[in-house]
């Protein structure tokens, strides 16, 4: 046994041995359970948990990893690595020759080669394999049949040796050649970049690794062209369609650290991705007089949508009469009791006559009835059509959520624009070839929109049918490349709708009428239920809880003190020693006292008692004793730090007011700090869920899931059908196989994950603001502190507080709020969708 520590700390062993039984083996992962028998100990067997494409008893293994202590089966040896060695012995030569490895080589004939060849057994077996014929019972038709499966199984050990020995784990050396088969070698040696586009889990970084490992030049052309398509693919994780010479440079530079001269890494640059362009590998537009270099698919996708919106727009309009609709309108909503404004008329007596259009307006403003009497309107036309004419209507919208919510108001099936463009094989059958059978189509919660579904959908949408775009500008953007909504409604090229007057039934909601002063760039007044205990029984369904966190700056100010003051009783105390031998009672006043003109104090903790700072008991206290200066209405007065106010509303508050069922959603505007989403889904997994006896669960890197956990799926994953911002519960779990099953809202599907599958969840207890968008929860908390100032926009607190329907609570400073009221995100996306918009309709 050898242990050795990783520059991650990490205690890293290796243990040697015989495998004399393979408990388990799932061959579509790999995910194996061995007992092995260590040289160091060859009186006892150990258990190996590893990922292994095919292993035999009798095989001769150094296994790397980390002992663990499974609650159930005990003691086990976690391999993340594993190395096959010749066999070291005659007896577990014969084992491993007649474990099944070799098909038509069982226990007799094994024992009989071992026998005739002895030590030289494998030596046979890698240079003179027809040598077996002399074996008694092994004539040319076995032979054939041995020779070919051991040179099947001599490739799979070739690759995972060249796999492993180039730092690719073993979990992933078994994906990659289960998708590479024998040819993984030639494939990852021609370009090891590949392994970050076709595997989940390998980035840029680990794949950059492997190709400097297997000795491409740092300053390869190669690897340029990788890194370059590794920040434009980033770039879309800002919302970018695009990147500018300067920022590509840039970016490659700091990502290659070559160490070139700037002049020379942009000279070069440059003529990479000159090369890019003429190869059709990047291509190239000008955008307001720049160069702007795409990837290829996000290129044509905005050029599609602009080039489909506008056809649109510009074609014949439907035949309608505009009276007779505002006939309709009037006598409808006259029998059904509902209340339209004069705008409301007007978009829905317009929408009906358009080709494209757009319908929004912030909330409480009505988008949701005037779109139902907009559905009602299209039926009744139908319903005077001949059947060959029929406006066939679908709703649709990016989440599950938003599809249910429209449902219910509707009093139609909406679906999931995948599921409406029919997601298979790896692409939708809805397309341009195989249109969908529609009328009139509406799409809800377009500001979620990003330019490429918004591609595949009007690529699915037939000629003649009509499309109403429903949203909020004003909401976060995607969370993919493009501000679709937005551009669309700047171009001026799309007749747009937008409906501003709030209803009055809205205005007795502090949610809407809140969202909407911070909308417009006002600080709203929120009660506080610490000043109003009444609040909670009084319905009001938006409130603000006035507390704190510590910052790194006072916590290193509170540790500091206490350092100093530690060092400074120490050398008191021994003073006192050495004038007599009798028992000395730490006091803090002498002992910071005599000193406090000797302590560096910043000016900006000048107002401490450092008396009062070093007798707090509790991290609050501490609290307390640095700030300022702390709000009458502060948990902090009642012993609660912002954090435990997170808590306790989470696992008493809420379910206390509004009852245990109500769904509670924390949504942070960050996944850093004491309050970002990491640490929160810690607090409330160990207070809400915590380990028990009984209780399984599953540790995937740092995360750890129980049965119950609330989940998020992190990324697109169309096999499984399930998609990024998708929530549920987890409701079985197997240790053993490293498997699970989650029922995902609101339509109670549930989707069974492998260990590789599980790799895309994570605990949702608490999601970013932005995992939030086009879901609606019946309780959220969202914590805003001036931790989180990098993130403190207006249109991020704008689209938290509206995901809110019965109870939205606030927790932090109304000075980190100010601070995200006041400051609009100024950082735009870099699209060109709303410049060719005007551009083709100046043309046309």
């Amino acid at each position: 046994m050898h242990i050795s520590t990783t520059n991650c700390g990490i205690i890293q062993e290796n243990l040697k041995g015989i495998v004399e039984r393979v408990t388990f083996h799932n061959s579509d992962n790999g995910w194996s359970i061995l007992r092995v028998m260590p040289f160091s100990d060859p009186g006892r067997q150990e258990t190996v948990v590893v990922h292994q494409t095919k292993v035999f008893a009798g095989a001769t293994m150094e296994f790397y990893g980390s002992w663990t202590v499974h609650k159930k089966y005990g003691r086990q040896f976690h391999a993340t690595r594993a190395e096959e060695k010749k066999p070291a012995s005659s007896a577990a030569l014969e084992k491993y020759l007649g474990s099944g490895l070799i098909k038509g080589v069982g226990p007799k004939t094994a024992r009989k080669i071992v026998k005739h060849f002895d030590k030289n057994t494998l030596d046979v077996f890698e240079e003179e394999i027809e040598r077996l014929t002399e074996v008694p019972g092994i004539a040319m038709k076995k032979l054939e049949m041995i020779s070919e499966a051991w040179n099947e199984h001599k490739s799979i050990r070739d690759v995972m040796m060249f796999l492993q020995s180039h730092g690719i784990s073993t979990l992933f050396a078994v994906r990659i050649y289960k998708e590479y088969g024998d040819n993984a070698i030639s494939m990852v040696t021609e370009d090891p970049y590949r392994l970050a586009n076709d595997f989940y889990g390998i980035g840029f970084f680990s794949a950059d690794r492997v190709a400097l490992s297997i000795g491409l030049a740092p300053d390869s052309e190669q690897r340029m062209i990788a890194a370059i398509r590794h920040v434009l693919a980033g770039a879309r994780n800002f919302g970018h369609c695009y990147l500018t010479f300067p920022q590509i440079n840039e970016e490659v530079s700091s990502l290659l650290n070559l160490g070139l001269e700037p002049d020379y890494m942009a000279q070069r640059l440059n003529e990479v991705l000159e090369q890019m362009k003429s190869s059709k590998k990047l291509m190239v537009r000008m955008v307001e007089q720049e160069v702007c270099y795409y990837s290829r698919s996000l290129y044509f996708d905005e050029l599609y949508v602009a080039s489909r919106v506008l056809s649109m727009c510009s074609g014949d309009p439907p035949d309608v009469e505009k009276n007779r609709i505002e006939r309709w309108v009037s006598l409808y909503c006259k029998a059904k009791d509902i209340a339209l404004s004069d705008e409301q008329k007007r978009a829905v007596i317009a929408i009906a006559s358009e080709n494209f259009s757009v319908l929004t307006g912030g909330p409480g403003c009505g988008k949701t009835t005037t779109t139902l009497v907009i559905v009602k309107l299209i039926e009744a036309m139908s319903n005077t059509m001949p059947p060959s004419k029929e406006l066939k209507i679908l709703l649709a919208a990016p989440t599950g959520r938003a599809t249910q919510r429209m449902s219910e108001v509707i009093g139609r099936e909406a679906k999931t624009i995948h599921r409406l463009l029919e997601w298979q094989n790896g692409k939708f059958k809805k397309n341009e070839h195989n249109p969908l059978k529609a009328g009139f189509l509406i799409v809800d919660e377009c500001s979620m929109l990003d330019i490429s579904l918004t591609a595949s959908l009007l690529k699915a949408v037939p000629d003649g049918c009509q499309v109403l775009f429903i949203g909020d500008a004003d909401q976060l953007p995607s969370v993919g490349a493009g501000n679709v909504l937005k551009d669309i409604i700047a171009s001026g090229v799309v007749p747009c709708f937008t409906l501003t007057q709030i209803f009055r039934q809205a205005k007795a909601s502090h949610i809407i009428r809140y969202a909407h002063e911070i909308n417009s760039g006002n600080m709203p007044w929120i009660g506080s239920p610490f000043n109003e205990p009444h609040l909670w029984q009084n319905g009001v369904d938006c409130m603000f809880m006035d507390s704190d966190e510590a910052t790194m700056e006072q916590m290193k100010f509170i540790n500091r003190i206490k350092n100093e003051c530690i060092e400074r009783h120490s050398e008191t105390k021994g003073e006192k020693e050495d004038d007599d031998s009798q028992c000395y009672e730490f006091n803090i006043s002498e002992t910071i006292r005599p000193y406090e003109t000797e302590i560096n104090i910043p000016k900006k903790f000048r107002h401490v008692d450092l008396n009062t700072l070093l007798s707090a008991g509790t991290r609050v206290e501490e609290l307390v004793s640095v700030v300022k200066k702390v709000h009458p209405w502060s948990s902090l007065h009642y012993g609660y730090s912002a954090l435990d106010v997170v808590r306790m509303l989470y696992q008493e508050w809420i379910p206390k007011y509004y009852g245990k069922d109500c769904e509670i959603q924390i949504l942070s505007p960050m996944t850093r700090g004491s309050l970002g989403t990491v640490n929160l889904n810690r607090v409330i997994q160990e207070a809400c869920n915590p380990p028990g006896e009984g209780r399984r669960q599953i540790k995937v890197g740092e995360r750890i899931f129980r049965v119950g956990d609330r989940v998020i799926h992190r990324r697109n994953n169309y096999d499984l059908g399930v998609f990024n911002g998708d929530i549920g519960n987890i409701i079985d779990m197997d240790n053993m196989e490293l498997t699970c099953s989650v029922k995902f809202f609101p339509d109670n599907k549930v989707v069974n994950y492998s260990k590789d599958d599980i790799m895309e969840l994570d605990l949702a207890y608490a999601v970013t603001i932005h995992k939030s968008q086009g879901s609606e929860f019946e309780a959220v908390i969202i914590p805003v502190l001036t931790q989180h100032f990098k993130m403190l926009y207006r249109n991020l607190i704008y689209t938290g507080l509206t995901r809110a329907r019965k109870l939205a609570v606030f927790v932090g400073t109304r000075k980190a709020m100010a601070m995200a009221v006041k400051n609009q995100d100024t950082s735009l996306r870099q699209t060109a969708l709303r410049e060719l918009l005007i551009k083709s309709a100046r043309i046309s």
